[in-house]
């Protein structure tokens, strides 16, 4: 078990950096755009550990986007040594990509869509892709009384049903509108899309498939089901991505061809595995759109 740890210690030592020997940028400090969330369950998954030490990356509070981190720090350490690393807490996703663009923060810590990402144009450097084109696989949730949503199986019933998202969730939307969903609300808040789905106004939300012995959903103090056997392949890639900035660049000609390695080795695919991301329970269920990804992870 974890020592208990303060909020503003774990704030004091994120802030502290982590990454030290002799420097390889200018001014040494290397400045990493990430959600607040991301960045305290990152302490608690590092426990004190050095990052260089990382193999594995399981445990109650590693996920997709705390690996991601993860990963990218524990190469920036050995690629840019004596680096000193700022984690920058940006809540929005959309913020995130406009302090990259302006240079405010020289790295993006977890990934994002393929499509924001070209809109930056010559102001950012991409990663290779760390999720392949229809690698990213999310459950539809509905309520446990919900037995219309739960009864769907074929791409017409899919279709007829009421789906919630957030058009600034672009991957989200891009796919359920090539599904052809006849019924697409556009809701601004995670907690608002709970809500309605749970009192049905909505049928189904999108959803990362959670680590709960029967793949269920809490959130805002409801409980919403998977529609088993059903999942969904989210369009696009995702990437990291590096500022036009000194640091940014160096991250991108250094660490950055070393998180292709792990790509293309396997590795990446093994933490992505190790944290949940990758779900085994899952790996008989049939995506929806299975005609343009016919074998996503």
């Amino acid at each position: 078990m974890l020592p208990r740890i303060s909020r503003r210690s774990l704030l004091l030592a994120l802030t502290s950096g982590g990454v030290s020997a002799a420097s390889a940028l200018a001014g040494g400090l290397l400045r990493v755009a990430v959600p607040e969330d991301v960045a305290l369950d990152y302490a608690l998954f590092l426990a004190g550990r050095d990052v260089l030490t990382l193999r594995q990356f399981d445990g109650p509070h590693a996920r997709r986007d705390v690996v991601e981190l993860a990963l990218l720090l524990r190469e920036a350490a050995r690629f840019l040594p004596g680096t000193e690393v700022q984690l920058v807490r940006i809540d929005s996703y959309e913020r995130s990509l406009l302090e990259l663009r302006a240079g405010r923060v020289d790295v993006l810590g977890t990934t994002a869509w393929s499509n924001d990402l070209v809109d930056l144009g010559n102001s950012a450097r991409l990663s290779a892709p760390l999720i392949a084109d229809g690698d990213f696989v999310v459950g539809m949730f509905t309520a446990p009384n919900n037995t219309t949503a739960q009864q769907a199986h074929t791409l017409q019933d899919f279709q007829a049903l009421r789906f919630v998202s957030n058009r600034g969730w672009s991957a989200d939307w891009r796919t359920l509108q090539a599904l052809g969903v006849q019924t697409l609300m556009d809701v601004k808040t995670w907690r608002q899309m709970v809500l309605m789905v749970a009192l049905g106004r909505a049928d189904v939300l999108l959803a990362p498939f959670p680590k709960t012995p029967d793949l269920s959903l809490n959130a805002e103090e409801k409980r919403l089901v998977p529609l088993r056997g059903h999942t969904l392949a989210l369009a696009g890639s995702r990437h990291l991505a590096a500022a036009a900035t000194p640091a940014g660049q160096a991250v991108a000609e250094k660490v950055f061809p070393a998180l292709a390695t792990l790509v293309s080795t396997g590795a990446m695919r093994r933490a992505y595995q190790d944290c949940g991301f990758y779900n085994p329970r899952i790996s008989g269920w049939r995506a929806v759109n299975a005609k343009k990804y016919p074998n996503p992870i």
